[in-house]
């Protein structure tokens, strides 16, 4: 019996995890008992049946998301031929299930399989063969979501522990890639966007209290892309999509920057009795400083107090701005590291 799959629309539902197929399977099979001569019948070489009236062949969907349900196809009429041919070519709509991985999401694809297969007869009773090399997409109507980007058929022989002859199975693998334009739109384009004001708050001032401010800001836009992946996504999905693991790594990061940021202000803006710890001082004027631009203490406006006229410089609390900006130049430096790290991860 040879078996063959025209594919006209596909559908997954990522909450219940159902790939569906809708299309016609053809399915073509020899019945002696249904040969004649056509010159004993005025010539007539076929004939159309109602399909109830024929002998089919019990193939079903070995991986059927329908449970009991499996009256897959439509009720078509079946045509035979003097020779005993007989074709039956039903609509069908077949759901499986599909194992979905999504963690390149929305850039993913997924690979769902269809097993078709007789659910009584084994090998020796019903041999069960396809001709294609893969199966006829036609007419296909559009999904908004998701195209067929390849699919193969391969013949499976197994022997089950129920019963010792081998059974024969057709399975389809399909695999769909996701139309991503959307959300590079919606989703990662901002993403670029939310890497860069982190990484700018890091250039105002220490003492500037916009800082908080800015970060706060930041944390609300990170919140909200959770809560639309939240509604986007499969709650039970196996595997997290990488760019939610950006967004949630990101709003642990705005936090630590919070947490920098009231550092800063500490630092900057607390009367400070002594003045920056010879140890760090040593960072400022070195190396760490000079590459950080922060080492010479002209390129800081000093403090300045005017007294009876006099005019008295505060060194100290210039040492300690240099300080708190040299943790910020710091923190800059290891943010830029770990967002280039991860979109060179997300695009590998």
């Amino acid at each position: 019996m040879d078996v063959g799959l025209t594919i006209w629309h596909v559908d997954v539902d990522e909450d219940t995890s159902i790939f569906s197929v809708y299309g016609w399977v053809k399915m073509a099979w020899n019945d002696d008992k249904l040969k004649w001569n056509p010159a004993d019948y005025g010539n007539v070489n076929q004939f159309r049946y109602n399909p109830a009236s024929v002998w089919k062949p019990d193939v079903v969907l070995y991986n059927n998301a329908r449970g009991a349900d499996n009256l897959h196809y439509g009720q078509t009429n079946v045509i035979v031929y003097n020779n005993g041919q007989v074709l039956w070519v039903p609509p069908t709509d077949f759901h499986s299930f599909c194992e979905l991985n999504l963690r390149f999401w929305p850039f993913d694809h997924q690979t769902c399989i269809l097993k078709l297969g007789s659910w009584t007869y084994d090998e020796y009773k019903l041999n069960l063969t396809t001709t294609e090399v893969t199966p006829e997409i036609l007419w296909l109507v559009p999904n908004h979501k998701w195209s067929i980007r390849k699919v193969t058929v391969q013949r499976n022989v197994r022997t089950y522990e129920c019963c010792k002859e081998p059974y024969v199975d057709i399975q389809y693998n399909v695999t769909l890639q996701r139309h991503s334009s959307t959300h590079k739109a919606i989703v990662v384009s901002p993403a670029f966007v939310i890497m860069l004001l982190a990484l700018s708050v890091f250039w105002l001032p220490p003492q500037s209290g916009e800082k908080i401010v800015l970060n706060g800001f930041i944390a609300l836009i990170v919140t909200v892309f959770l809560i639309y992946f939240a509604q986007q996504l499969p709650a039970m999905s196996g595997h997290t999509p990488l760019i939610v693991t950006f967004y949630s790594a990101t709003f642990y990061l705005v936090a630590i920057s919070t947490i920098l940021s009231v550092i800063a202000l500490r630092i900057t803006r607390g009367k400070h009795c002594h003045s920056v710890p010879r140890a760090l001082k040593s960072q400022l004027d070195g190396c760490l400083g000079s590459v950080l631009g922060v080492s010479t203490p002209d390129r800081l406006e000093d403090d300045k107090e005017t007294v009876n006229g006099e005019v008295f410089v505060h060194t100290k609390q210039n040492e300690w701005c240099r300080l708190a900006t040299l943790l910020d130049r710091l923190a800059f430096v290891v943010y830029l590291i770990l967002f280039v790290a991860s979109v060179i991860y997300f695009t590998l």
